[in-house]
């Protein structure tokens, strides 16, 4: 019966040490992922600030729209195919990529990179509302 109550025992520590140690590794994993944010201005005369921008996979790039017009952004090369959250402005097109949608004067848009690689991206004036054309021409890192 002691040996019955001194296993029992024994195992009721050993749980507890394991337990202690999930938390401990489960708190570690939380600091890894901090939340990052970078914030792209968009203006028709200065165009696009900071030009490219470097981080790490969870980053969320918001884009201002600082210009007059409505402004749509257009991923040139790398499309992003996955992303982290709920996209602001986005939507999942034909091709089964992010596309951007018009983002109204002062309006944002936002998406979260998830995927390491360089996603060089175009931000386009409404020609409904401009006559002529402006493009600025921007990157993101994902290292």
């Amino acid at each position: 019966m002691k040996r019955k109550s001194l296993l029992t025992t024994v195992a009721i520590f050993m749980l507890m040490f394991y337990l202690n140690g999930v938390s401990f590794a489960a708190e570690e994993q939380k600091e890894e992922m901090k939340l990052v944010n970078k914030i792209v201005t968009i203006s028709t005369y200065e165009g696009i600030t900071p030009i490219t921008i470097s981080s790490v996979p969870g980053t969320t790039v918001i884009w201002v729209n600082h210009s007059k017009h409505p402004v749509e952004l257009l991923f040139t090369d790398k499309k992003v195919v996955l992303a982290c959250s709920s996209p602001v402005n986005f939507f999942i097109g034909k091709e089964g990529a992010y596309e951007s949608a018009k983002i109204p004067f002062a309006g944002t848009a936002s998406l979260c990179f998830t995927e390491k690689g360089r996603y060089e991206y175009m931000v386009r004036s409404s020609t409904t509302f401009y006559p002529g054309k402006r493009e600025h021409r921007g990157g993101i890192v994902i290292e």
